[in-house]
């Protein structure tokens, strides 16, 4: 029996019989969680496990008591160097640890530690992995840590020891600007929800989820055409029905969110207000922005609402574990092409919101099976896991493999990697062709489904996927982007977009952005619903202080070039 069973799913007793041995990184060169965690605080005050970009403490959390875990580095296929990246460079800290030492000093004292091992010389360390979800890790001085109260010293020595890793970082987009690494996995977001109120039990078609489409994030005017394509969608979307789609920064005097108004207005930044509607949403809108991906993706699989992801370049660079995790079974990709045009995005979503409940509640079946392989912070959570399969998976160089596969073990561990992807992964792992590392490489290539990906870029082959669901014509089940050569050259083409490249159809949206239909109308025809009336946030604990609106400046975003594809 292969580990991808039959149906395309796990076949969770093979993959419970699973060895991929790493060994972890420990001893006095090494954070153990106490250098900058007890000192740390989130951007907003809120604990540092609540910080959306701190998925490394609970991957370093869920690694340590973890049957995979040697302790003899000649037995393991991966190198886990812990590090708190995110955690030390928060403003909070002002640049030292708690008990005062210089961040960068640690840091260093950390990689010089890794490059005297025989395990990091054998490879240069295109072995080791690290998990850091923060933009900080790839900046240099002076933007590395402005807030540092002992200034900055330079980087270069950690850029240079882990040149050749492997990272967990939320998108897998890097150039010189924002990464040094060799190869990327899409790392999740930490899910902003209320564990207790269990709201992903709801079914779909319940009362209680009197809410259609649910958006709440920014829309000012920051330059970016990201941002200008929310403002669009905000003016759409005006008086959709039972719809609550809102920003919490809007350009102008925007009309706010009250009874009877709850689309293209500005609503207040409540951590529990979020919580609730996001609880009350059949469909989570996952509006693109300044960044491909969205903490908003996670914060909708907690609650149980659908994924709609209106953000083409997704699937490259920001969907997590994609041979692991059913996505095209799971979330629809909305094409951004229908928001680009004059008459608007409305009349796709209101076909999207017309599909059967059948349709629409086995969806939510899939991801509910699916949260401990996506959420940081839930029960069980196996998110630490697949990161390692990936990273196998998708970042190991064929030189690497080889060399484990005259052992024993590890070629046992090999033969099952294998096996293991049961759905096609077209994602951007490496930070560049390298066509150094292309010889040999279909030795050590470990996903079948895409051949040379984790180590040349954009030699993935094409995606011939056909149509098997009546959908409205701009929603996809899977990626709706061709998946050939030049995509790294499409992402940075729109990644360099501002708001002055917006077409004249998204500049007329944007003049009604944040001025609403009128709340007597709406009232009386509109079928709108009623806001969670949230209460101001009491005391200074980190309930009070957490982050509202699911997190990430970055909802989603890129170019646009009409390509549909179906489900296979």
């Amino acid at each position: 029996m292969t580990i991808a069973d039959t149906d395309g799913t796990i076949d969770e007793p093979a993959r419970a019989n699973l060895q991929l041995p790493f060994y972890l990184y420990e001893g006095p060169a090494f954070d153990d969680g106490t250098w900058f965690m007890p000192c740390s605080r989130g951007l907003r005050g809120e604990t540092i496990e609540e910080d959306q970009y701190s998925g490394e403490i609970y991957f370093l959390r869920q690694l340590r008591g973890h049957r995979w875990r040697v302790t003899d580095p000649a037995s393991a296929l991966l190198f886990v160097v812990p590090l708190y990246i995110n955690t030390a460079l928060q403003p909070s800290v002002e640049g030292t640890s708690c008990n005062g030492t210089h961040y960068q000093r640690l840091l260093d004292a950390t990689a010089a530690a890794v490059e005297a091992t025989e395990q990091y010389t054998r490879q240069q360390g295109a072995d080791h992995v690290l998990v850091v979800n923060s933009w900080k890790l790839a900046q240099k001085p002076p933007h590395q840590a402005p807030w540092s109260r002992k200034g900055q010293l330079p980087n270069d020595h950690f850029r240079h020891v882990f040149r050749n890793a492997i990272v967990g970082h939320m998108e897998t987009r890097h150039d010189d600007e924002m990464g040094f690494w060799r190869c990327s996995v899409v790392s999740p977001y930490v899910a902003n929800f209320d564990a207790a109120a269990q709201a992903h039990l709801r079914p779909i078609g319940a009362p209680e989820r009197d809410v259609s489409f649910y958006f709440q994030g920014g829309a000012n005017n920051r330059g970016t055409f990201g941002y200008a394509f929310r403002q669009a969608a905000l003016a759409q979307l005006d008086g959709f029905p039972r719809a609550h789609v809102s920003a919490f920064s809007l350009p102008g005097n925007a009309a706010p969110c009250r009874a009877g108004v709850s689309t293209n207005c500005r609503s207040g930044r409540s951590n529990n207000a979020f919580r609730n509607l996001m609880a009350r949403a059949r469909f989570n809108l996952m509006l693109r922005g300044d960044s491909p991906s969205s903490r908003r993706l996670y914060d909708g699989i907690a609650a149980g609402a659908l994924s709609v992801l209106v953000s083409d370049q997704l699937w490259a660079v920001g969907l997590p574990f994609g041979c692991l995790i059913p996505w095209r079974r799971m979330a629809f990709t909305l094409a951004e092409r229908p928001f680009l045009s004059a008459a608007g995005a409305a009349d796709t979503l209101r076909q999207l919101d017309s599909l059967s409940p059948q349709t629409l509640q086995r969806m939510q079946r899939v991801a509910n099976r699916h949260r401990r392989d996506l959420l940081w912070n839930v029960n069980g959570s196996r998110v630490a896991e697949n990161l390692l399969l990936t990273a196998a998976l998708r970042c190991l160089p064929s030189h690497v493999t080889r060399r484990a596969s005259k052992h024993t073990r590890l070629a046992q561990t090999l033969r099952q990697l294998r096996q293991l992807c049961p759905h096609p992964d077209h994602s951007l792992t490496c930070r560049a062709p390298d066509a150094s590392n292309c010889a040999g490489c279909e030795t050590g290539d470990l996903a079948p489904g895409t051949p040379l990906e984790h180590c040349c870029g954009d030699s993935c082959p094409a995606c011939n996927r056909t149509a098997s669901r009546c959908v409205p014509s701009d929603i996809v089940y899977g990626d709706p982007q061709a998946n050939g050569p030049g995509r790294r050259e499409t992402l940075k083409a729109y990644l360099a977009q501002k708001d002055k490249d917006v077409p004249l159809e998204l500049q007329q949206w944007r003049k009604l952005v944040g001025k609403p239909k009128a709340a007597s109308t709406a009232r009386g025809a509109s079928g709108r619903i009623g806001l969670a009336r949230a209460s101001k946030p009491k005391g200074s604990g980190a309930a009070a202080k957490a982050a509202a609106a699911g997190g990430g400046e970055g909802g989603a975003g890129v170019w646009v070039n009409g390509v549909k594809r179906g489900m296979g």
